[in-house]
């Protein structure tokens, strides 16, 4: 009656764990450990915009050309380097709009467009940084995301805590069943990374007017899971 109450009710907490493999047939235990720190995004990567039109395809470069210069001496202000400054090809489009009087697609300007990714190692400065770039001509802020640069190595750290969880779970278990743990029968992780926490997203800004406001950037949250699997001792 014991292995067969065992086997169930392993069976309830596995369901849950969304294993892609087939659980074994004789009686088991399955466990779940879980570790999880918060953290202080301490890097920002935003991608902005510069777009200008005019009927003058050389003018309208000559005008992107010219903010992107001011925006890489934005970024030099800020000590971004050149590694963390990726600039895209120019994006050159033919406007048209239609004429009721002709009931033809007529040629209006030439938009040329080019987008930049920056990213940003002093996250305090991120408002003031945000402010220089519109009033260099940035007209568009794509996307702007925030991330802790040492995750990787806390990833490996919060791994080694969710095994050690995942073990003290599963002798505890197995103690309050009378049980005897046996060999492990398998082992999955589930980590969950740094995700960058979108903050910021403003689109078709006018020059020099970006709005003053106060940045609060919430914490991330840096997680892992282990999901094992004990055969119990018949």
């Amino acid at each position: 009656m014991f292995k067969k109450l065992l086997v169930v009710s392993s069976l309830i907490l596995s369901s849950s764990f969304n294993y892609a493999y087939a659980e074994p047939t004789s009686p088991h235990l399955s466990v779940k450990g879980y570790a999880e720190q918060l953290v202080q995004p301490d890097q920002v990567v935003l991608s902005v915009a510069i777009s200008h039109s005019d009927k003058n395809i050389n003018k309208a470069k000559d005008e992107v050309d010219n903010v992107i210069a001011r925006v890489i001496k934005v970024a030099n202000t800020f000590n971004v380097s050149k590694n963390n400054i990726d600039a895209s090809q120019l994006n050159i489009y033919r406007r048209h709009e239609y004429n009721r009087g002709t009931q033809q697609q007529e040629f209006t300007t030439f938009q040329v467009t080019r987008n930049v990714e920056l990213k940003l190692t002093d996250v305090d400065k991120y408002a003031q940084f945000l402010q220089q770039l519109v009033e260099a001509g940035v007209n568009e802020i794509g996307f702007t995301q925030f991330s802790y640069s040492k995750a990787d190595e806390l990833q490996d750290k919060l791994k080694k805590q969710a095994i050690k969880d995942a073990k003290s779970e599963a002798k505890e278990l197995a103690s309050e069943f009378d049980a005897k743990l046996d060999r492990v029968y398998s082992v999955n992780f589930a980590h969950s990374p740094s995700m960058p926490t979108p903050y910021a997203r403003q689109t078709m800004i006018e020059t020099g007017q970006a709005r003053s406001q106060a940045y609060n950037v919430s914490d991330i949250v840096i997680s892992s899971e282990v999901f094992v699997t004990y055969l119990i001792k018949q």
